[in-house]
């Protein structure tokens, strides 16, 4: 008798081995797991469904309608195809043949200088979506200039190349590196010597040779901004602590320009010299903007301070003065632990506070924030500003004990133990997993993806069911898309339950879920030179209403075949409950 496995079984051990690498309970070593297939020879072998092309598919009259989204695979290390592509959403039902041809691409090179010299820089193009895909990010492509680029007028020079979609528009973004610019006065950073730069670029429909896209920063940056100019400029001002009586000045903190609506920043980094005087240049497409100032990394302890400019800057003074109150840190400690008492290990706190000092005719907007982790009995010690903060503590993953995050309001006034920190409880989600023909579903991940509507109060977590289909995890209160993801080899769709709420006041919760017979479709990928585009991710995509918005959930994933052929199974419903 032969000893070699099936190939069905082959294909299914390496596939769920790389996709359960990271999850809790996936064992290879049982029939259950790795029977875990929708197969058929003929009508008579499906219970539910109809037999396709060796699995039993979906055979009622649901419909799905789909984006799918094509992600340069790794085998394309020319960059032949686009670094990411959606097509337009289709309608699809029980099996759909759909071959996909990407769009042509076109490499784009250009120069980043400032007054001739090369600017070391990261160009960002994200390419601007389609109205009926605009709910899904693009695909951005990242290229950083080349070290070695020489000055000069040349224009067959090239600092920096990119592959990008014809006939596109592109927003980019120019960020200057830590690596030196030589400018004909000075050597210094890039990064503290220039903005950060936001373009855009059109692509035309031109498919051969190069695109030239030049990027080019003011030359007049270096100018001193007169009194009534803010932008296009160098600014200068002093940063001063002001006690009430005495201004002392305030050394080595960065300052650096922030736009006030899009959060961008518009200018180099500043950093306060022994006099507290600083020097930004500030972009010349700058918005209204506002002033951050910060402690240096590892500095002493600082309020980060936004500076209104229209206020701080008021009729234009020759001299621009930011006047901080100064706030004298303490020391603060405590201790996180359970509800039995015991001390958490490895915990991050973090504190932060808007109300420092009051807001006041300055200008000043203040926030602090310092975080660390609890040592083996839990306890903490950490400097403070005075004031009122808000405290995170984030527990770290342990399975055994289930500690959920835990939001508290501090008052830290002067060096003082505070009140213990002690955590809830996380609740328990478990069920089950079978297939549409009663069998259990071993080895089926089973994914809480958190919304992220609580930030660092709620996490994501995974699990596996086991050999009888069962799962069981711990999560934080919050709402979660749950995600039950099989492997496309298996024949089974994915499942995804969209937004379950997870609370105290509900409990502890079950689910079981249930693999139906997928919709297919498949097809041929291919490049717009006809040629087959192997190694390529491609998923799939639902829109789901959410507040008057289209809210994009996965439904389904898969690799195209050397040979290009790929195939998505794709669940009848959203939830197979």
């Amino acid at each position: 008798m032969s000893s070699a496995k099936p190939a069905l079984r082959i294909a299914l051990e390496a596939s769920l081995a790389l996709f359960c690498g990271a999850l809790v309970g996936c064992s290879f070593g049982s029939n259950e797991v790795m029977t875990l297939a929708n197969g058929c020879a003929g009508e008579g072998d499906c219970v539910q469904g109809v037999c396709d092309q060796g699995i039993c598919i979906d055979d009622s009259s649901s419909e799905v309608t789909v984006a799918v989204q094509v992600l340069r695979g790794s085998a394309d290390t020319k960059g032949e195809t686009p670094a990411g592509w959606t097509f337009i959403p289709e309608t699809f039902s029980r099996a759909s043949e759909r071959d996909y041809t990407l769009p042509p691409i076109r490499q784009v090179v250009g120069v980043v200088r400032w007054q001739g010299a090369p600017v070391p820089a990261t160009l960002r193009f994200t390419r601007r979506m389609g109205e009926s895909v605009s709910a899904l990010s693009a695909v951005p492509v990242e290229v950083d200039t080349v070290r070695e680029a020489s000055a000069g007028n040349d224009p067959n020079d090239v600092d920096y190349s990119a592959v990008l979609v014809v006939g596109q528009s592109y927003d980019v973004a120019v960020v200057p590196s830590n690596d030196l610019i030589q400018t004909a006065d000075q050597s210094a950073a890039a990064i503290r010597s220039l903005p950060p730069m936001y373009t855009s670029v059109e692509l035309d429909d031109v498919i051969d040779g190069a695109f030239r896209f030049d990027v080019r920063f003011p030359d007049a940056l270096d100018v001193e901004c007169a009194m009534n100019q803010l932008s296009g400029c160098t600014l200068t001002g002093t940063v001063l602590s002001f006690d009430g009586q005495n201004e002392t000045p305030a050394v080595g903190l960065q300052v650096h320009a922030v736009e006030k609506e899009s959060g961008r920043v518009i200018s180099s980094i500043g950093e306060t010299t022994q006099s507290g005087d600083f020097a930004i240049r500030v972009s010349d497409q700058a918005a209204p903007y506002v002033l951050r100032v910060t402690s240096s990394v590892g500095g002493a302890s600082f309020p980060s301070v936004s500076v209104d400019i229209d206020l701080a800057f008021i009729n234009d003074p020759a001299q621009r003065r930011i006047l901080v109150p100064s706030v004298a840190p303490v020391q603060s400690s405590g201790a996180v632990r359970d509800g039995e008492g015991r001390g958490v290990q490895g915990a991050s706190v973090r504190f932060s506070s808007s109300e420092i000092f009051e807001q006041s005719a300055l200008g000043l907007v203040p926030t602090f924030s310092a975080a660390t982790k609890t040592s083996g009995d839990g306890s903490f010690s950490l400097e403070l500003l005075p004031g009122l903060y808000t405290v995170i503590v984030t527990p770290p993953e342990d399975a055994e004990n289930a500690w959920a995050p835990l939001a508290a309001e501090v008052l830290v006034v002067e060096d003082v133990e505070l009140e213990d920190l002690v955590l809830p409880s996380q609740i328990a989600l478990s069920g089950s997993c079978t297939t549409f023909a009663g069998d259990p579903a071993g080895g089926v991940a089973i994914v809480a993806r958190a919304r992220g509507e609580l930030g660092e109060l709620q996490r994501s977590r995974l699990t596996a069911s086991n050999q009888e289909g069962m799962f069981r995890l711990t999560v934080d209160a919050g709402r979660y898309d749950m995600l039950i993801k099989v492997t496309d080899v298996t024949g089974f769709p994915w499942l995804v339950e969209p937004e379950l709420v997870m609370s105290q006041a509900r409990g502890d919760m079950m689910r079981d879920y249930t693999l139906p017979p997928p919709i297919v479709v498949r097809g041929t990928l291919r490049a717009a030179s006809g040629a087959v585009a192997g190694g390529a991710q491609i998923r799939a995509y639902v829109f789901e209403e959410a507040g008057g918005a289209a809210r994009p959930i996965q439904v389904a994933e898969t690799i195209s075949a050397d040979d290009g052929s790929y195939r998505l199974l794709i669940s009848p419903t959203l939830d197979g409950i």
